[in-house]
C-alpha cells in the first residue's frame, strides 16, 4: 500500500484553476490531478461547486477496471478514515457515492472508465465555504491541512481498490439511509421504501413493504430520516446525468430480511 501511494504522489499535477480534474490526466500514470479551484466541476446529476479551500482531485489509473461497488467502497473507507480526525465521528455514507454529516453533503465521488483509464474523481469540502445544504470538515472540528486530507483520500482510494469488500462493510456500518424513507431512481422508475442496509456487493437494500429490493443503479432522489429533516439526494455532491441502465439493476426478491 505504501509503495502504491508513493507511486501516485510522485506524479501529481496541481492547477490553480481548471475546468475539471477529470479531463486532465497527469503525464505519468498512475497519478493524480488536483485543482485549487474548478470552474466546471462535474457530478452525477449536476455541477459540483469547487471553490478554494476544498479538495478537488482525480486519481488516474491506466489499464484498471473498477471493481463492482467501488464508489460505495471508497465512501466507506474515506468516511472511516476522515472520522478518525473528527471529535464526533459524524461522517456517514449516503449510497451510492456521497459522504454526509447530519444529513448535509460533505463529499462526493465520481467513477468513470474510458480511454483504458480508470478515473476516480473526489471532491471534499474542507475549509471552503460550502454551498447551501452542504457542510465542510472545518465546521466538524477538522484542523488538519489539505495535504493531510489528500493523503487520507489517496490511501482510502487504494484500500477501496484492493480490499473492496472490507470498505463496503465500512460503508454498511456508516449507512446514512438505514431506517430512512428513501426514494431511489432505478432504470425501471422511482422506487420508495425504507433503507435496510448496504449489501456486501455495494447494492442498496430497500424494503418497500411488500418486497425487498436490491438497487444497483442509479441514485437516491430524496430521503427523510426520523432524526433529521428531508434531504435532497444529490444537489451538492459529485453527480452526473444517469448513464445507461445497468442490466442487473433493481432486482426484485421475495420479502425477507437482508442477509
Amino acid at each position: 500500500m505504501t509503495d502504491a501511494i508513493t507511486r501516485i504522489t510522485k506524479s501529481i499535477e496541481i492547477y490553480d484553476t481548471i475546468d475539471t480534474t477529470m479531463e486532465h490526466p497527469p503525464p505519468i500514470q498512475p497519478g493524480a490531478t488536483i485543482a485549487l479551484e474548478q470552474t466546471r466541476g462535474r457530478g452525477r446529476t449536476g455541477p459540483w461547486i469547487s471553490s478554494r479551500g476544498g479538495l478537488w482531485l482525480t486519481i488516474h489509473i491506466p489499464d484498471t477496471q473498477p471493481p463492482p461497488g467501488l464508489s460505495v467502497a471508497l465512501g466507506g473507507c474515506l468516511a472511516h478514515t476522515l472520522n478518525q480526525g473528527l471529535p464526533g465521528h459524524s461522517l456517514r455514507v449516503k449510497w451510492p457515492n456521497d459522504i454526509v454529516a447530519h444529513g448535509k453533503k460533505l463529499a462526493g465521488i465520481l467513477i468513470e472508465h474510458r480511454d483504458d483509464t480508470l478515473r476516480i474523481g473526489i471532491g471534499i469540502n474542507v475549509y471552503n465555504k460550502p454551498p447551501t445544504g452542504a457542510v465542510n470538515l472545518a465546521s466538524l472540528g477538522y484542523h488538519g491541512s489539505l495535504a493531510d486530507a489528500l493523503l487520507a483520500t489517496i490511501h482510502a482510494t487504494l484500500q477501496a481498490l484492493t480490499v473492496t469488500e472490507t470498505c463496503i462493510a465500512q460503508a454498511a456500518s456508516l449507512d446514512a439511509l438505514r431506517g430512512c424513507t428513501v426514494e431511489a431512481v432505478t432504470p425501471h422508475g422511482a422506487l420508495q421504501g425504507t433503507g435496510a442496509g448496504i449489501a456486501p456487493d455495494g447494492a442498496l437494500i430497500l424494503d418497500t413493504g411488500t418486497t425487498v429490493e436490491r438497487i444497483t443503479c442509479c441514485h437516491v432522489r430524496r430521503y427523510t430520516c426520523p432524526h433529521q429533516e428531508a434531504a435532497q439526494g444529490s444537489r451538492h455532491g459529485i453527480t452526473k446525468p444517469p448513464g445507461p441502465p445497468h442490466p442487473t439493476s433493481a432486482k426484485q426478491s421475495p420479502k425477507r430480511g437482508p442477509r
